[in-house]
């Protein structure tokens, strides 16, 4: 059954700009996680691009989730890291899932994000595989 579905788009110059500020650091460690952090540190030249995607995936998947970004789902509760094959995997924090009444072992994220050289958009859809009512 399907939650929800979520889009997103981020405009990458605006990113480069925060990047490039004085809140650049700041912006990146309250939008991404230690892993997302290790790996936009080896995107030389394409930071900005990165958060821009990621940040566009995570405001995706809470509109998808129906609560968008606050007190029951931040943008650390949602991490976006490629598997071996560099898609996408995207992974809520159990406890934020509980919040909204999910059950972690039965919801499955759909992620897909993409970039023009001044977009980057994410589409998401959150599917429950569980036993339904």
């Amino acid at each position: 059954m399907i939650i929800g579905i979520g889009i997103d788009l981020v405009d990458i110059a605006r990113v480069n700009k925060i990047m490039k500020g004085d809140a650049g650091e700041r912006f990146a460690v309250r939008v991404l996680t230690p892993g997302e952090r290790e790996l936009a540190a080896k995107r030389q030249g394409r930071v900005a691009e990165f958060i821009a995607g990621r940040f566009a995936a995570k405001e995706a998947v809470s509109k998808a989730l129906g609560c968008g970004i606050g007190k029951q789902v931040s943008l650390q509760h949602i991490e976006v890291l490629p598997d071996e094959r560099g898609k996408p995997i995207c992974t809520v924090d159990h406890a934020a899932l509980q919040r909204l009444e999910l059950d972690p072992a039965c919801t499955v994220i759909h992620l897909s994000i993409t970039h023009t050289d001044s977009t980057a958009m994410a589409y998401v859809m959150v599917e429950n595989r569980g036993k339904q009512a």
